[in-house]
């Protein structure tokens, strides 16, 4: 038996979750500015606010980072554009993986079957979320 093999499966240590964790922020910080062109402020505080989901994943700052990333759309009134589209894809997995991240302990493992119904939940609802987006999108060209 491999060290990285569990019960089940193969195991996925909790950094690479915080990593991820890291990149969808990344992802939707970057998809943010490019939709809503947002002032050096914004971004400043969406880059704190960002680290500090990495950081305390236990706190309420997924909730506060994502509070910003929609007032920062909405404060600079973008519009609808395709930039939409990750966005979207940025704020759910920023969502799914604060949730994934605050219930799993530092220097933890977590086996790869665990992480299955969160990955097919998180393909439904982007499915239907992303539909949504491409009507809206048709809707208003």
């Amino acid at each position: 038996m491999d060290a990285s093999d569990g019960l089940v499966g193969k195991c996925l240590p909790s950094w690479q979750l915080h990593v991820a964790l890291g990149l969808a922020c990344a992802l939707t910080i970057g998809t943010t500015m490019r939709w809503s062109e947002p002032s050096a402020f914004h971004v400043v505080i969406l880059v704190a606010s960002a680290v500090a989901v990495v950081i305390h994943p236990r706190s309420h700052a997924a909730t506060i980072f994502l509070g910003i990333v929609a007032f920062t759309v909405l404060v600079n009134d973008p519009g609808l554009s395709l930039w939409i589209i990750p966005t979207v894809t940025g704020v759910h997995a920023t969502h799914t993986l604060a949730a994934l991240v605050a219930v799993v302990p530092w220097g933890s493992k977590v086996e790869w079957p665990a992480l299955i119904p969160s990955l097919h939940r998180f393909w439904i609802v982007q499915a239907a979320s992303q539909l949504l987006v491409v009507v809206a999108l048709l809707l208003s060209a």
